[in-house]
């Protein structure tokens, strides 16, 4: 009796170079690298979108290193909450991550903004400029043509994973997406609930459950209404890691806050007070100290990640303070205006 061979399934690419290109990526040994290395070594930034213009460098601003490398392939992070004061980087986080994963981790990835506005607005200050300017990125799109359907404001494809950007108007928009990868920006400025009643937040949270083990999910907002802030309330079931920076004189590791902050009473000069010596820190030790600094943990026995960091003024040199007295500048600018970039 004779046996037929088994049949060989055969895929016909429309293009042999996107053919090529495929297997080459799929055959391609991956070299261990964290999203903050991708970064310092892929992304440049725009004028469009970053008063910054080049090459990115993680070291300008520290504390957002572990949050973008617990969205990295081998991290065993699958929650992340960035709480975070305005202008800190954290959208940054997100883009540095979708690079991250259009270039070395191929999936499927979602991002959602809060509205049809804002979504609108990201896609044209924050990823097309991205694109634009960062090689890897742009290499991985299967199309840069506008009107091609697999490059469009909402849908780009890529070799070896896809990328939906929506919004959290629509139940529909919510729906029927299967992703690895869930990026929300400003959870803050989403509704409580869709018509239908509906929370936005648990249909996203659904789009990641065919992945159990390795489902990625990153959480972005400044937070607003204390007791109703979205944001809030994801930090506070996370392990809570705040940045803890040394005193240059004790070494005593502090989260910077309100509280430690004195001035003199014709607001001309302004210091940081050591909580366990009590010394004087100057706005020249700032960038060390931040350099410094690591992220710790108040509620270890979590599991979700969560990083919540001081007001933004108290890490930029020359920010104004907003206190009654409102001293002009504090921390005197001694600094070298490299100190000033790392808050940009």
């Amino acid at each position: 009796m004779t046996t037929n061979p088994p049949s060989i399934d055969v895929v016909h690419f429309a293009s042999p170079g996107r053919g090529l290109r495929a297997m080459q990526r799929a055959m391609a040994p991956r070299k261990p690298m964290t999203v903050s290395q991708w970064a310092d070594a892929e992304r440049r930034t725009s004028s469009k979108g970053s008063a910054i213009v080049g090459q990115w460098r993680t070291d300008r601003n520290p504390p957002l290193r572990e949050p973008m490398d617990c969205l990295s392939a081998r991290s065993t992070v699958q929650q992340t909450v960035l709480m975070f004061p305005i202008q800190f980087g954290k959208t940054e986080v997100a883009i540095n991550a979708l690079g991250y994963s259009m270039d070395h981790d191929p999936c499927p990835i979602m991002v959602c903004l809060p509205g049809e506005v804002s979504m609108g607005k990201w896609v044209g200050q924050k990823l097309n400029p991205a694109i634009d300017e960062t090689p890897a990125m742009k290499r991985a799109l299967t199309s840069v043509a506008s009107r091609d359907a697999t490059n469009t404001k909402t849908f780009k494809d890529f070799e070896g994973g896809q990328l939906w950007i929506e919004h959290a108007g629509s139940t529909q928009r919510l729906k029927s997406t299967t992703v690895r990868k869930l990026i929300v920006d400003e959870l803050d400025e989403f509704s409580a609930a869709l018509i239908g009643g509906d929370d936005p937040v648990e249909m996203l949270n659904g789009r990641t459950s065919a992945f159990p083990t390795t489902q990625q999910r990153l959480y972005i907002s400044t937070p607003q209404i204390k007791g109703l802030s979205r944001i809030e309330q994801l930090w506070n079931k996370s392990d809570q890691r705040r940045y803890y920076v040394p005193c240059p004189h004790c070494g005593h590791a502090q989260p910077l806050e309100w509280g430690g902050l004195h001035w003199s009473p014709d607001g001309r000069q302004v210091w940081y007070v050591c909580r366990d010596c009590g010394a004087h820190i100057e706005e020249h030790h700032k960038t060390a100290m931040i350099a410094a600094g690591s992220w710790v943990a108040e509620n270890p026995e979590s599991k979700i990640r969560g990083c919540s960091c001081c007001p933004r003024s108290l890490l930029r040199r020359g920010s104004c303070c907003p206190q009654r007295r409102r001293c002009r500048c504090w921390w005197r600018r001694t600094a070298s205006r490299s100190a000033g970039r790392n808050w940009s």
